[in-house]
């Protein structure tokens, strides 16, 4: 009703400067066009819907910001096509007539990036130039949104109170810095006249056409038992962000306990190459005429990271102390790097056991093996006394089956500009996982809502469960200890952030590498 209020008092100002009389000072400023326009492009379906409560809001919404600007959000539905077609030809026309880049705002699922993404290019908009991305969390994990610094929490009460929450994150958008982010494809290719490619739709696996999967992602690419378990989670997902935790760890438990159908690395990938082909140098791979670099272990999956965040945040797999995931060693230049997602590097781990998603709160158990790009894949054919190979994967939490894949590619496609809120809460937790470059040491206090906290603490215990039961007594006994360490170990964690993240926004200048100064000259304005 207060915008309501002020659009009328507008429009009575706007007459009485048709009639001639005199205005105040005030009137002038209320009267003022607006200085910057957002654009915000959302799935009205993500978040349980409540991605519905952004088409809501009056068009164009004007607010003023922190610097006294006044600023219009224009808002568009990405489910309909009418409202679509117009937002990308109004936000074209921007970009034509602008000099600086736009603010473009996505609403929903990590996913959705691409998507907003994919339909700015189609109508001739030079994404990495002219658009800096930011994303309202409407996803189950929205780990690009959390690196990101935006939560991943699904925003509440949008059309409460005038708007008030709209119009705090207006005021974000508009402070924030842009930094790079890089975008990668996975291509995989299955054998022309056995292979099968699958993916849940409505519930239930169908089968897609053609024999290639090819799909953009900014977060990361993986293959093993983690995306058997996301199959089989995306056939039980609800409209609720904490319910799919639940469902997610139910998920795992059941699937892990089906031993017979546990993916193994070392059963399905041949060879991995750093590099476009197979003639490039492998990282590990199985060959009877030649002595190549062996896997470490028997691990379940094998991760390409663009960020250093899985599963909404419980895994940050990337650690320089962690151990190596081959043998021989990679040489150091190759893994002691940080995890930038803006720094043309994916890091590839594997991760022993799907549990240790859960636990890596407690132990990091992942295992590094190199960082870099472009990949490339082979596949085994199919096991002895098989008719054929499975495989699993996911693409930023799009999940998949692959029947008798042949080889895949992960190769650099460019670098999109995103908005980095430097007020994120949680800023001083995410500086130990992520390089200086992208973080900027400022506000300190860990601040973790009850049901995220509640939903990752079931989580840990629901993995600490199945831990017990792969391992038999001796996992039932450790359990609970494992439980009360990783409590130990959060608090520990917390602290000693909130700490360091006070001395660190004490000592940082203008030339610090995550000032404002220093990310404007690494995007090149």
């Amino acid at each position: 009703f207060g915008s309501s209020f002020r659009l009328v008092r507008e429009y009575a100002l706007l007459q009485q400067r048709r009639s001639g009389r005199p205005r105040s000072p005030s009137c002038a400023r209320a009267m003022s066009a607006p200085s910057e326009e957002i654009y915000l492009f959302v799935n009205p379906k993500s978040g349980g819907n409540k991605g519905q409560d952004f088409l809501k809001v009056p068009q164009p919404f004007l607010s003023y910001v922190e610097d006294g600007r006044l600023v219009a959000l224009h808002i568009f539905s990405l489910i309909d096509p009418a409202q679509r077609a117009a937002g990308f030809a109004k936000l074209k026309a921007a970009t034509d007539a602008a000099r600086r880049r736009i603010r473009t705002i996505v609403g929903g699922g990590d996913g959705t990036v691409m998507w907003v993404d994919s339909e700015a290019a189609k109508v001739g908009i030079d994404t990495p130039k002219r658009l800096a991305y930011g994303i309202v969390p409407l996803g189950t994990g929205n780990d690009f949104s959390r690196v990101a610094g935006w939560g991943g929490k699904n925003p509440k009460k949008i059309l409460d109170n005038d708007f008030h929450a709209l119009r705090n994150l207006l005021k974000l958008w508009c402070k924030a810095s842009w930094r790079p982010h890089d975008v990668w494809n996975a291509s995989l290719e299955v054998d022309e006249s056995e292979g099968q490619i699958f993916k849940v739709v409505d519930k239930s696996e169908e089968q897609q056409s053609g024999t290639t999967l090819s799909m953009p992602f900014i977060n990361y690419f993986s293959i093993g038992q983690e995306s058997q378990v996301g199959v089989n989670f995306d056939k039980y997902r609800t409209r609720s962000q904490t319910c799919n935790l639940f469902v997610y760890a139910c998920s795992g438990v059941t699937t892990q306990m089906n031993c017979r159908k546990i993916q193994h690395v070392a059963d399905l990938i041949s060879g991995l190459h750093a590099g476009a082909d197979v003639d490039a140098p492998v990282l590990f791979g199985y060959d009877e005429e030649h002595d190549l670099p062996q896997i470490m272990g028997n691990p379940e999956s094998l991760m390409f990271l663009n960020v250093n965040s899985y599963a909404g945040g419980m895994g940050r797999f990337w650690q320089q102390d962690a151990d190596y995931g081959t043998d021989p060693h990679p040489p150091p230049e190759e893994v002691d790097v940080g995890a930038d997602p803006g720094d043309g590097r994916l890091e590839v781990v594997t991760l022993p056991c799907i549990v240790d998603i859960a636990l890596d709160m407690v132990s990091h158990e992942a295992k590094r093996v190199h960082s870099g790009g472009p990949y490339y894949l082979e596949f085994f054919g199919p096991p002895e006394g098989y008719d054929c190979q499975e495989i699993y994967g996911e693409i930023d939490g799009e999940f998949f089956h692959l029947v008798n894949p042949l080889v895949a590619h992960v190769t650099f496609t460019k670098r999109l500009q995103v908005l980095q809120n430097m007020d994120d809460p949680d800023i001083a937790e995410w500086k130990q996982y992520l390089s200086p470059s992208v973080w900027m040491a400022q506000g300190a206090d860990v601040v973790e809502g009850a049901g995220q906290t509640i939903a990752g603490g079931v989580s840990t215990l629901v993995g600490a469960v199945a831990t017990s039961v792969t391992s038999g007594a001796t996992g039932v006994v450790k359990a609970p200890v494992h439980w009360a360490n990783g409590v130990q170990r959060t608090i520990g964690q917390w602290t000693s952030g909130k700490s360091a993240a006070r001395e660190l926004a004490a000592n940082a200048g203008p030339d610090s590498p995550g000032s404002p100064d220093m990310r404007a000259s690494s995007s090149g304005e």
